[in-house]
């Protein structure tokens, strides 16, 4: 079942849709009313309590509403979306890619659990609580630590198939 995702978002016409889908799923979000796009903590290496509390309320009330949506249902295809195009480059990019499959679902995990502790930080606000921030903040540090990684394993295997 694996091999059969791993040859199907790995052909071209799979990489262009879920390409074309990835950039529709980010203009969404940089579209969404409330000014969500610009205090959307996913998009920060780190924050603390007080990042939170002057992100949640400058969207407001309607705009924590809409975040949760978006980082419930858009923000779980996002990930689902970037984490199969990049296999499928790995796919192709790499003869035998093994245990660097493994990366971009590393990032997807974080992503995922960044997510879900979002999602916590908004509905508990504006009760909120340093260590439900640090496990948030930390989530979304080592996402962007392994979507580094992922992406540097790309361009490397980029590099190595254009010498070749």
């Amino acid at each position: 079942m694996i091999k059969k995702y791993l040859h199907l978002v790995s052909s071209s016409k799979s990489q262009i849709i879920i390409f074309l889908l990835l950039n529709i799923c980010g203009l969404v979000f940089l579209f969404l009313p409330h000014n969500i796009f610009a205090n959307m903590l996913d998009l920060e290496l780190y924050y603390g309590k007080e990042n939170v509390v002057r992100n949640f309320n400058a969207i407001g009330s309607n705009g924590r509403s809409v975040y949760v949506l978006s980082s419930l249902i858009l923000d779980t295809l996002y990930p689902i979306l970037y984490t199969s195009l990049i296999l499928g480059a790995y796919v192709k990019l790499f003869k035998s890619p093994g245990v660097i499959l493994y990366i971009p679902l590393i990032a997807f995990s974080f992503d995922i659990l960044e997510n879900l502790q979002i999602t916590r930080l908004i509905l508990n606000f504006p009760n909120v609580n340093e260590t439900h921030v640090s496990l948030a903040s930390t989530a979304t540090s080592f996402k962007w630590i392994a979507i580094l990684v992922t992406i540097s394993v790309l361009i490397y295997g980029i590099i190595k198939k254009r010498k070749k």
